[in-house]
């Protein structure tokens, strides 16, 4: 059976497609009260059907329209790219695709797509801002039954170097900074909040200097979280007077702005520059690890991590509980060192 154009009044004046094609059912509007305009997408749309029940769904279903079911779902959308109505067009990902059928999409075409739309950049950016959400948008796909996704391989990137602060560099670096950024320094590197989570605090909402608590409400994995305020930090926060404790507890808009204020700070210490990520997130675990003493499980629970594999960079940095249960081991007298000797090494005499 075919398809065929219907009026349906009860809902409205437009032509409606209503059939089958190979065993697939159709009744949908054509958003047109115009017969000739009426009859050419009753023919797209037939062929398309007849096409997706020879090739399958990949033939037809195109990667803006999968792209726009995977944001239609909550997907990220920071990197597949943004509608321009001057144009009429996308940009990024979903630019550079647009209407290409899902089954023409595999390695060739990415690494392609990395070429063009990211010629100048680092393995690690491209790997983030293409392959990544490029895959993301084909694996939706393939739960929808479109397509069996592609596996994508991705550039080789080295492991990330984990840096973090020392407390002597913070006090070196304390005195170059504005109070305002002094504030978000100590309260980034005494909480763990990353810098977006940080900027969204309401002072009147989230901020509890009774307490000594924060509530972190838009967080990376969705799931709110409390932290606990140090003296370090309490002390900043109470010095703010309480007529400006309105509004957002650090005013500035966007994280990048940030960065500006924090280097030339860095510059004037005379230290190395750490970006917020590095001299808060970052330096709160390796704190945690080697200053208090908590085992991998500790510190993510404390920082609100998803799993131990986020934190297992910060193992290295300070024997865990386990490694320290060496100490309780049986001791074995050793005939060949006395244990004066074990306890009170000798020492050198000074030389006259």
């Amino acid at each position: 059976m075919s398809l065929k154009l219907i009026r349906y009044f009860k809902r409205s004046s437009h032509w409606y497609i209503r059939g089958t094609v190979r065993g697939q059912a159709v009744f949908e509007t054509t958003g047109t009260d115009d017969r000739a305009t009426a009859e050419a997408i009753k023919a797209k749309r037939e062929s398309e059907l007849l096409e997706r029940s020879v090739f399958g769904p990949g033939a037809t279903v195109s990667f803006l329209e999968a792209a726009l079911s995977y944001l239609d779902e909550g997907g990220e959308a920071r990197f597949l790219g943004r509608y321009i109505e001057e144009t009429g067009r996308w940009t990024l990902l979903i630019g550079h695709f647009d209407k290409t059928p899902l089954a023409k999409i595999g390695q060739e075409e990415a690494d392609k797509a990395a070429r063009v739309l990211y010629p100048n950049v680092k393995p690690a950016t491209r790997k983030r801002q293409l392959y990544i959400p490029l895959g993301a948008v084909l694996h939706h796909a393939e739960q929808k039954g479109w397509i069996k996704a592609p596996r994508l391989r991705h550039p080789r990137v080295p492991p990330p170097q984990t840096k973090w602060s020392t407390p002597e560099r913070l006090e070196k670096l304390l005195p170059h900074c504005s109070a305002k950024l002094r504030r978000l320094v100590i309260f980034l590197t005494y909480t763990g909040a990353r810098i977006s989570e940080a900027l969204r605090i309401d002072w009147e909402k989230d901020v509890s200097l009774a307490q000594r608590t924060v509530i972190l409400r838009r967080t990376k994995n969705g799931k709110p979280r409390a932290v606990h305020l140090p003296d370090s930090v309490l002390i900043e926060l109470a010095a703010v007077p309480e007529e400006k404790r309105t509004g957002k507890l650090f005013d500035w808009q966007k994280r990048h702005s940030v960065y500006g204020p924090l280097r030339r700070a860095c510059k004037r210490a005379g230290v190395e520059y750490l970006p917020p990520h590095q001299q808060g997130r970052h330096t709160y675990a390796t704190w945690l690890r080697s200053h208090a003493g908590l085992d991998l499980k500790g510190i993510m629970e404390a920082g609100g991590w998803d799993n131990v594999q986020s934190v297992a960079r910060y193992a290295h940095v300070a024997p865990g509980e386990a490694a320290r249960a060496a100490d309780r081991l049986p001791v074995v007298q050793n005939p060949c060192t006395s244990n004066e000797v074990v306890a009170k090494p000798k020492q050198q005499k000074a030389k006259s």
